[in-house]
């Protein structure tokens, strides 16, 4: 089981099936109006491969928390008023269908909680150290959409930018 945090950010990376209900429902508060949930779900294919099974997750585990915890961070400046957030990814071997990670965000109203959702997934997807091997009938390899990750490492923290 994935334990929920103490704080207001729940960041986390791990092997075992996402609890999309438990991750949905903790950023809702009584201050906050509005949540939004985005869950990122195994499809079975991607750009040049139409016949796609399952797929393995890996991290650089440190790297990756480190740069979660600075994304929430990021996100609570950008919108100050935002409630609770999380930012789960899951590693190893999935699934179609399975959820690979959840971005969660609360806030007192809709317009800041999907501005702050859609920038935790979005900065998720260029930043953290995390890769995906697509499996297909007869072959495995890696995601045909990686690019460079945003940010520069500094002393085992990360600055954004370059």
């Amino acid at each position: 089981m994935l334990p929920a945090p103490a704080g207001d950010d729940w960041v986390a990376l791990t092997p075992s099936p996402l609890p999309l209900g438990r991750l949905s429902a903790w950023p809702v508060l009584p201050g906050c109006g509005a949540t939004v949930v985005f869950a990122g779900t195994v499809r079975d294919h991607s750009e040049g491969r139409p016949e796609v099974t399952g797929l393995e997750y890996e991290a650089y585990a440190e790297g990756a928390l480190a740069r979660l915890r600075a994304i929430a961070a990021e996100l609570r400046g950008r919108w100050p008023a935002t409630g609770r957030v999380v930012l789960v990814h899951r590693v190893g071997m999935l699934s179609l269908t399975d959820v690979s990670v959840v971005v969660a965000v609360s806030a007192p109203h809709r317009a800041e909680a999907f501005a702050a959702a859609q920038f935790g997934i979005d900065a998720i997807k260029a930043r953290v150290p995390i890769w995906k091997r697509e499996m297909w009938p007869g072959g495995s390899g890696w995601g045909l959409d990686a690019h460079p990750l945003e940010g520069t490492w500094e002393g085992g923290g990360m600055k954004v930018g370059s």
